[in-house]
């Protein structure tokens, strides 16, 4: 066979490694070379392509794909390329290309760059991923003309894969509360727990420390509840209902555990228990009178930071006292008298006004009273001094009017005390005009008459209410006119004098 079409072939062999003996020698051949006859023209390969794919039961597979040029120029560098590829779904681990290349072909380079050991050539790789493929680009010299030849080879591990699937929970729980709400309503947290890892989350546990003031219905200070296994996906919701002691704000946040350590927080939930608190204020009269109108006036102020809902205005009806009317809206019921508000929002007054006539004389104190809803009631209290009035009536009538001169009449004096308390020295004075001439006196008390026409009665010590005392003054008619008959009463509850005038016709 001639020289000169002989292409330069190198095999590059597949090799499937099982990890045994048999699997890890395996011997390179080269490929074998084919006749050509003379008289039909020669096709030059431009490369050597040579794929074998080795495998044994049991075992990965890695594919190698070696390239050189068919032909080489002496003392040139050349390229060839080596490809490693796993042909598997697994991890292939430990991987070494080795190239043991014949005595005229001198190793220049490669990438990735090369380990050397003596006549080998190795490119070492720790794993090779599912499928992944690895690729080497060598630089070689052809040192004396022939056939070059360079034989590579791979091996490898596979190790024993044990797979299982690490289920792993994970809890998550979420906690919701009122903003805010009344101090007499119960405050509602609600918990919801899930399990969102893979497993299921064993010996689940809620644990909340309520805040000081706030407590279970049975008086506990914090929740403590297990929950059981929970599986993963699976969620549960609880509902705890808390009293709070006192206003203010509750800030808090509750726990979730479970077996291996497992633990989730809610975060903080705020909530604002608040009140209404009332303030009531009343007026009237320091001062008055039996038998007058007191009004007394009343103011509720929600001073607190929550409405006072369904309000009850009342005022009872002192004794000694009378109710006359009530303003807006004001109902008498039994003995007292009740107003209604629906709510009142904090900060807002609502006001009612009652009046009551006093019957009898004396200190009389006069109640009002508020309360709502979660409200603490309250009260205020207005004192009034009743005082006794001297309601005196001073009247004067003649008994015969027109009168002839020379005929006489009687002028009939008459105090009446109108009043709730006794009047006392009660003066009585008369003045007679010229025209009358003087006849008789008579009456509650013993009178004195004057040359001037003044007439005096002595005192009357005391006047009871609702009673009257009387005098009578008898004159003649001297002379025709139209005359006037003049009386004067002075008392100690007067603070000024009381005149009364009778006029009578005198004719001939």
């Amino acid at each position: 066979m001639s020289t000169k079409f002989l292409p330069l072939l190198l095999c590059f062999c597949l090799l499937v490694i099982s990890g045994c003996d048999e699997c890890n020698q395996v011997i390179p051949q080269s490929c074998p070379v084919t006749p050509v006859v003379a008289a039909e023209p020669v096709v030059v390969p431009t490369s050597n392509v040579i794929t074998k794919v080795y495998s044994c039961e049991a075992c990965p597979v890695l594919q190698l794909d070696a390239t050189m040029p068919a032909q080489v120029q002496t003392g040139t560098e050349f390229e060839y390329s080596i490809k490693v590829t796993n042909l598997t779904d697994e991890i292939v681990t430990n991987v070494i290309v080795t190239d043991v290349a014949a005595a005229n072909i001198q190793y220049i380079r490669s990438n990735p760059q090369s380990v050397i050991e003596m006549d080998r050539i190795k490119w070492i790789y720790p794993q090779l991923a599912p499928r992944e493929t690895k690729e080497i680009v060598g630089t070689a010299i052809a040192r004396s003309g022939g056939e070059v030849l360079s034989y590579v080879d791979v091996i490898y591990t596979a190790p024993i894969r044990l797979r299982a699937i690490s289920l792993q929970p994970k809890l998550a729980i979420t906690k919701s509360a009122p903003a805010e709400i009344s101090v007499c309503a119960p405050v509602l947290y609600i918990f919801r727990i899930e399990n969102t890892g893979t497993g299921t989350a064993n010996n689940v546990k809620l644990y909340d420390n309520l805040p000081q003031g706030l407590t279970t219905t049975d008086g506990r200070s914090n929740i403590d509840m297990p929950l059981g296994d929970l599986a993963a996906g699976e969620s549960k919701i609880v509902t705890t209902a808390l009293t709070a002691s006192k206003t203010g704000v509750y800030v808090n946040n509750a726990v979730v555990v479970a077996d291996g350590d497992v633990t989730a927080e809610s975060g903080d939930v705020t909530t604002a228990v608040r009140k209404p608190v009332l303030q009531i204020a009343a007026s009237g009269p320091a001062t008055s009178y039996v038998f007058t109108e007191n009004t007394y006036n009343i103011s509720v102020t929600n001073m607190g930071d929550w409405p006072a809902i369904d309000t009850v205005v009342e005022n009872v009806v002192p004794q000694g006292m009378k109710f006359i009317r009530a303003g807006q809206c004001g109902t008498l019921c039994g003995d007292k008298v009740v107003w209604k508000v629906a709510r009142i929002n904090p900060g807002d007054t609502v006001t009612a006004s009652v009046t009551f006539a006093a019957c009898v004389m004396g200190t009389i104190d006069n109640t009002a009273t508020a309360s709502a809803a979660c409200a603490d009631s309250v009260s205020a209290t207005t004192r009034t001094l009743i005082k006794g009035a001297a309601g005196i009536l001073l009247e004067v009538s003649d008994t015969t009017d027109p009168i002839r001169v020379g005929n006489i009449t009687t002028y009939r004096i008459v105090a009446t005390n109108q009043g709730s308390i006794p009047v006392t020295n009660i003066s009585i004075k008369a003045l007679l005009e010229p025209s009358m001439n003087f006849v008789s006196i008579a009456g509650a008390t013993r009178g004195q008459f004057s040359a001037d026409g003044t007439i005096i009665f002595e005192p009357l010590a005391c006047l009871s209410p609702n009673t009257q005392a009387i005098w009578e003054v008898t004159v003649r008619a001297a002379s025709q006119g139209d005359v006037r008959f003049q009386t004067e009463m002075t008392a100690d509850q007067l603070d000024r004098n009381v005149m009364e005038t009778e006029s009578t016709h005198f004719f001939e």
